[in-house]
């Protein structure tokens, strides 16, 4: 599995992405939330052999990184963990990185250092806790 990162206008992330944030069950899994993106966003795209598993936009403002949707095919552990990994490293040293995570992903991201900071409900708010000292 490779973990691609690409700036949110980047054309090769409608060629990776847009066939799957179109359909409908892909958008269901994001409970009918649309996936957007612009210049602040930066996008973590997990492939292998060609087919993209997952994917998530992470929006950059004012010294936070934010997770406000994704998609992980098949709910995969190992494709959550390699994303919020590359997340992880990429992002933790410059940024404070939160979520808005759907309740049943919970475990995925808290195994990845993430806390709940606020539970709703359909989602919890999380922060990344293990960058800080």
């Amino acid at each position: 599995m490779d973990i691609i990162q690409l700036e949110g206008e980047d054309q090769r992330l409608f060629y990776l992405v847009a066939h799957l944030a179109m359909k409908e069950e892909v958008l269901g899994y994001n409970l009918n939330y649309p996936y957007k993106t612009s210049s602040e966003y930066c996008w973590f795209i997990a492939t292998d052999k060609g087919n993209t598993l997952g994917f998530i936009p992470v929006k950059r403002k004012e010294g936070t990184a934010e997770i406000n949707n994704y998609y992980v095919m098949d709910d995969d552990s190992a494709v959550f963990s390699a994303l919020l990994k590359k997340i992880v490293s990429a992002l933790s040293l410059d940024f404070k990185i939160e979520s808005v995570t759907q309740i049943r992903h919970i475990p995925y991201f808290e195994q990845n250092g993430f806390s709940v900071t606020l539970y709703w409900k359909r989602y919890a708010k999380m922060k990344l806790f293990s960058n800080e000292k």
